[in-house]
C-alpha cells in the first residue's frame, strides 16, 4: 500500500483529476468528455482510461493535487469490501471508492463532471453510481477501467 495515498484517504482527500487511484500507488488517468449531437439535441458523456502514472509523477508538476472528499450516507459491503461515495470540494465533482472492511483504500474513482455521487448499488458485477445531476456511472467490477456514463433520462428511454 502507498503510505501517502492511504494517509490522505484517511484524512478525506483524493487526487482531484478524472482518475482511478489505486491504494498501492498506481494512478490511471481518465479522459472525460462530452459530445453534443445536433441531430437529436442530446449530449453524451464519455470516460475512458488513457494512461498509467504514479502519485510521484503527478506531484512532480503540481504539489497541490489533493481535493477534500466527503463520504455520504449509504455505504455498503459487497464481496468483502465496502463501497463509499460522495462529493469533492466543488459542486461538479463526485467519487466512489472501494475499501477493505477496515477502511484501507483499495481504489477510488474521482469524476470532475458527475456532481456528488449520492447513491450506488451493485447489479450483475457492475457498480452503478448515481450523481445528483442525473449522471449514471456504470463501472464493471471485473475491470474497473471499463466505465460507461449515461444520463438518467437517456437510460429511462432505453429501458422503455
Amino acid at each position: 500500500m502507498n503510505k501517502k495515498i492511504q494517509e490522505k484517504w484517511k484524512q478525506g482527500y483524493l487526487p482531484g483529476f478524472d482518475c482511478i487511484t489505486m491504494g498501492e500507488g498506481d494512478i490511471i488517468i481518465g479522459n472525460a468528455y462530452s459530445a453534443y449531437d445536433p441531430n437529436n439535441g442530446e449530449t453524451k458523456q464519455y470516460w475512458s482510461a488513457i494512461c498509467d502514472t504514479t502519485l510521484e509523477s503527478l506531484e512532480k508538476y503540481n504539489d497541490d493535487i489533493w481535493v477534500e472528499c466527503d463520504i455520504f450516507h449509504g455505504a455498503f459491503e459487497y464481496e468483502n469490501q465496502k463501497f463509499v461515495f460522495g462529493d469533492g470540494g466543488m459542486g461538479n465533482e463526485g467519487y466512489v471508492a472501494s475499501t477493505a472492511l477496515n477502511g484501507v483504500l483499495n481504489w477510488a474513482i474521482f469524476f470532475t463532471f458527475s456532481n456528488p455521487i449520492h447513491k450506488a448499488e451493485v447489479k450483475d458485477h457492475h457498480l452503478i453510481c448515481y450523481g445528483d445531476s442525473g449522471t449514471i456511472i456504470d463501472i464493471d467490477l471485473k475491470k474497473i477501467t471499463k466505465i460507461k456514463v449515461t444520463q438518467q433520462n437517456e437510460r429511462e428511454r432505453k429501458e422503455k
